[in-house]
Order: C-alpha cells, then structure tokens, then sequence
C-alpha cells in the first residue's frame, strides 16, 4: 500500500513518524508540499520519497492525506480533483470542515475519512476520533484506523457531529490542561516553590494521574473520591472549585468550542 500526504507540516511528520515506528516501509510514503525545507528535513529523517510530481504520487497511492490548514483546502483539492478517483481512501485531519463540503469540491463520490488528532501525537500518545462517509468500506476503515493508531488511541464515531465534541474535548484539550498546570505552577510560586520545582511536580503529577486513571478500573469519580479526605486538605481546594462552578465553566467552554467549529464550517462553506 501507498500513502500520499499533501502538506508536510507538525501533523503530517507525527503520522509519517509513528507508520515508520509501526515496521511501515518509508518507501511506500510521497509527501507533497510546496516548501522544500520540509520536504528535505522529512527525507533526511524518514527517507519517504518527495520528489514524485502530483499526478504521479497521487495515481500510484491508494490512500490520499489531506494534511494542510482548513484555509487552504479548495485551493488543493481543485489541483487533485482530476487525478483521485472512487479507488482511493481519502483521510483528511483538517478541522471543520464536513464530508459535505468535500463532496461538493471534488463534485463526485469518494471514500473520505475525517481524522481529528491532536498535538500529543507526535509522541505517540494522541487521542483521534475518526469519522467515515458512506462510501468507506470495511477494509479502508481499518486502513485508516491502523493509521491513526500508530500515534496513539483512536475512537470510532456515528454521527459526524461528534467529531466536533471530540475536537473540544482531545484536539482542544491539551491547551486546557497546559493552562490549568500553568495555574497551578503560578499559585506553587506565589507561594514559596522555585518555578523549577513547581514545574516538574506539576508535571509529573500529571502524568500519573493520566496513567493511575487508564490503569485503574475504577471511575474518574471514584478515584477522586478514593483520594480526597472529609475535611482534608483535598477537599478545602475542591471545595472552591465547587464554589467557584468549575463544572459550569468547563461546560461552556467545551460549547463555545463545538459552536467555533460550527461557524467554521459555515464560514468556509460561504466561501465556496
């Protein structure tokens, strides 16, 4: 099998470093991208080929990745239209844009996969939902799952709309929890720590509360509760967070993201 990405950007080299960690022969990778740096700095890493015009790398390849900012995806897909055909599996990783409007810039019927990973990918630890049009048969969703795997878990979604939910939860999500740590650093100073101490206490706190999560079967609740005394310390600083509408907050900022990516959609819908 042949992969063609068309952009050589952050996403593009995690996907491209976790198929080369997965045993997938760099051989069988073309990247397409107008900046000759990226392409060369990918070469040297990963030895993929980057020298193969459009119409060749896109002919020979059986899935097609689409791995270039939403503002630039009708410009690319009127230069491809004329060489994909309803043989290739089409994965795309821009963020909100709908199967509809892919249908209507390629004006025909193609197998589609909306990725939606995030930054922790790079590193192998990504959380990706994918979404899949009607034409995607039973073999190319596994394709594509095998692909996003590679850097990380991947989550299957019914509707597209979920897609949306899961951009506010895990594409966003890595921002919330890195300001939430850098509170915390903030506070731990404020009241005495060195940074260099704070930071890495923050961190590493993370971190294992990230794995005693995954690892234990019990719920998110459950382990919080496990772990917080009546009248303990824990509980006075839960305490505020209740006070403050923690949850409420959260709430309204996951619905203020899935609303942005609806008038994304809707704004590059426009302009079409």
């Amino acid at each position: 099998m042949r992969i063609c990405f068309l952009g050589g950007g952050n996403m593009a080299k995690a996907m491209i470093s976790g198929l080369v960690k997965s045993s997938f022969n760099p051989k069988n990778i073309t990247v397409i991208d107008r900046n000759i740096d990226k392409l060369e700095a990918l070469y040297s890493e990963y030895m993929i080929e980057i020298s193969k015009p459009l119409s060749e790398a896109i002919a020979e390849s059986e899935v097609i990745i689409l791995a270039i900012k939403p503002q630039q995806m009708g410009e690319l897909i009127k230069s491809i239209k004329n060489y994909v055909s309803s043989s290739h599996l089409i994965i795309s990783v821009a963020a909100g844009i709908q199967v509809a409007i892919y249908a209507k810039l390629f004006g025909k019927d193609i197998a589609l996969a909306r990725a939606i990973p995030n930054t922790p990918s790079s590193l192998g630890y990504g959380a990706t939902g994918i979404y899949f049009n009607d034409s995607v048969d039973a073999k190319q969703k596994n394709i594509v799952i095998n692909i996003m795997s590679s850097m990380g878990i991947t989550v299957v979604v019914d509707t597209e709309y979920k897609i949306d939910v899961i951009a506010a939860c895990a594409s966003s999500g890595p921002a919330y929890y890195l300001q939430f740590m850098e509170y915390m650093i903030e506070s731990a100073v404020k009241n005495g720590l060195a940074r260099s101490q704070a930071s890495i206490l923050v961190l590493q706190t993370c971190l294992g509360t990230a794995h005693m999560a995954l690892n234990s079967g019990d719920s998110i609740e459950i382990l919080r509760e496990s772990i917080t005394s009546k009248k303990g310390i824990t509980s006075e600083a839960l305490k505020i967070f209740e006070e403050s509408n923690l949850r409420g907050i959260v709430d309204k900022a996951i619905k203020a993201n899935i609303k942005r990516s609806k008038e994304l959609t809707n704004e590059f819908d426009g302009i079409l």
